[in-house]
């Protein structure tokens, strides 16, 4: 027996659909169907519930608890970083099979508990993909796999002898292939141990080794061995060694430290993050150097790298009360045996993430990670691409009476039927317009609330702060998805009695002290990408006017300030100078 088949055996005894045992759990439906499939397990406290509402004895947990150690066989914890053998590797691949035909062999659910449906809004596809669009799945199934020893790997007993010079600082240094810290002064240190080291093979054992902050030992570095990360690496450097820091991947801050195998054709990348009592843990473990890129939209990285085995690729994530990390796989090949030769499928962490893209490299659609699903969102004119800076800015988009009228209560990610001939959402509008805020003031903010209409789109460091607490507005014209308006901007500095904004003219791009406005406002409209349509032939005071005669009004928005004058305000272009509204 399983967690999966106790708590759907005991629900339909209880005659409970899933959604109404969802609902008295609070937990999405989803959440209910991902654990009776043995995809995901509750959390304690859930399973707590979960014997309460459907009488179900706290003791059968422990027993499958128990069950399942009995027959998990012990981890080879001298060699943590060896876990793709080749007989693992077998035993996945007749998992993934038969998991893949118990998928296709399940019985239709009942009447009372259907299956989720992915609702994707009908939009005009160009005619030259058409074909090629309508003829791919709405949703890819992915095969799935669970680590519960997510983010503190069994690391094992080291014994120093294994690094001779562990207690000789200035040996460990010698022998450094990288080094950096956490930011509360832990150090790690990849080195590689002498004793085992072979000039003539160019071999080595590698280690990485973990000092604690000089302040709790006296002032003295004292190294500990955290992980043997690898042996017979290529060449003395061992190859094209590869560290640094990462943040925000899954839920974590740390390192990620990436090696060239011995055949230098395999690369695997460490993760390795800060423990509960200050000691590193290793957090996970891919291949073919991770990429880090926000699959599911949720504003946390997940970890996707290519396994040649597939081949295709494999997603690591996790889910918020869930113990452990899923790692989906993506069949690369199978995918594009599918489609037509001019429309490919593939990864780009730079573009988006999953993407189809058609024979002139144009984002046709975008792939998302949806309830164990690669789920498709509709093609539209915007990618990645045209707001690259501001990309891994967590928006949150408020809909409800918090925004008023400042929100038409559309949802995000569809396509907006203002402008039928552009292919726009809500969020790709506000990343346009936070792109050009970085352009305009060379700020940018990590996380904030969006509220967006018809008529713009609004931010705010507050969930209720559009009521005047709002730190930037950018309104849309019909060429980004909006209706037949003129454009504007309104930017409120913190210096200008806006204490909430997180837009400071202490830290922003400005022209110098001792600009006249006029200079200054050609100065703004020279680095806003998105307004700078037509060369300039004058600027009076406010006003500024193109080549092809059409105006920009500052509405007072250029403000004499200490550190000199700064945009606050900006419309246009009317169209041949008139001000018509």
């Amino acid at each position: 027996m399983t967690y999966g088949t106790i708590i759907k055996q005991a629900r339909e005894d209880q005659r409970l659909t899933q959604e109404q045992l969802a609902e008295q759990l609070d937990v999405s439906r989803q959440a209910v169907s991902k654990w009776e499939a043995d995809l995901s397990r509750p959390t304690r406290e859930k399973l707590d519930r979960l014997s309460e509402i459907l009488d179900i004895p706290a003791e059968t947990w422990t027993a499958i608890d128990a069950e399942e150690e009995a027959a998990r066989r012990p981890p080879d914890t001298s060699r943590p970083w060896k876990f793709a053998t080749a007989a693992l590797a077998a035993v996945c691949l007749i998992l993934a099979v038969c998991l893949a035909v118990s998928l296709r062999a399940k019985p239709a659910p009942a009447p009372e508990d259907p299956p989720p449906e992915v609702d994707l809004p009908v939009v005009p596809v160009p005619e030259e993909v058409e074909d090629a669009y309508a003829a791919f799945p709405d949703a890819l199934p992915l095969s799935v796999r669970r680590d519960f020893d997510f983010g503190d790997w069994t690391l094992g007993e080291y014994d120093p002898a294994e690094v001779p010079y562990l207690e000789d600082g200035e040996k460990v240094m010698e022998n450094e292939l990288w080094c950096d810290w956490f930011p509360d002064g832990t150090r790690l240190s990849l080195v590689k141990a002498s004793s085992y080291w072979d000039q003539t093979a160019a071999r080595a054992n590698i280690y990485l080794l973990w000092a604690p902050p000089v302040e709790t030992t006296g002032g003295e570095l004292e190294y500990h061995i955290l992980l043997r990360i690898g042996e017979d690496y290529f060449g003395e450097d061992c190859g094209d060694l590869e560290a640094g820091p990462f943040e925000n991947v899954l839920g974590y801050d740390g390192f990620k430290i990436t090696m060239s195998h011995a055949d230098n054709f395999y690369r695997d990348s460490t993760y390795i993050a800060p423990g509960p009592d200050g000691v590193p843990r290793m957090m996970t473990s891919s291949g073919e150097t991770g990429h880090e890129a926000d699959i599911d939209d949720d504003g946390v990285l997940e970890i996707v790298s290519f396994n040649r085995y597939l081949p295709g690729w494999e997603i690591i994530d996790t889910t918020e009360g869930e113990e452990g990390s899923f790692t989906y796989e993506v069949d690369y090949n199978s995918i594009n045996k599918a489609l037509p030769l001019e429309v490919m499928f593939d990864f780009n962490p730079e573009r988006g993430g999953f993407l189809l893209v058609d024979g002139d490299n144009a984002v046709v659609s975008r792939y998302v990670l949806r309830d164990g699903e690669l789920v498709r969102l509709p093609p539209t004119d915007f990618s990645v691409a045209d707001y690259p800076d501001v990309a891994g800015t967590k928006l949150t988009f408020i809909t409800d009476d918090r925004a008023g009228s400042l929100s038409d209560k559309i949802d995000p990610d569809d396509i907006l039927p203002y402008t039928p001939d552009i292919r726009i959402t809500h969020r790709q509008q506000a990343y346009l317009a936070l792109q050009e805020l970085y352009h305009i003031t060379g700020l940018k903010v990590d996380e904030c609330y969006c509220a967006a209409s018809e008529f713009g789109v609004n931010f705010s460091l507050l969930p209720d702060g559009f009521n005047q607490r709002g730190f930037f507005h950018f309104g849309f014209n019909t060429r980004y998805g909006s209706s037949d308006n003129i454009p504007s901007i309104h930017i409120s500095w913190k210096e200008l009695d806006n204490d909430w904004s997180p837009l400071s003219l202490a830290e922003a791009d400005k022209p110098g002290s001792g600009v006249e406005k006029e200079n200054a406002l050609l100065w703004y409209y020279d680095r806003m990408k998105i307004f700078s349509t037509e060369s300039v032939s004058r600027v009076e005071f406010e006003n500024l006017w193109l080549e092809n005669g059409d105006l920009y009004v500052s509405y007072d928005g250029i403000k004499e300030t200490e550190y000199g004058p700064v945009l606050t305000s900006l419309t246009g272009p009317y169209p041949d100078g008139v001000v018509n509204h």
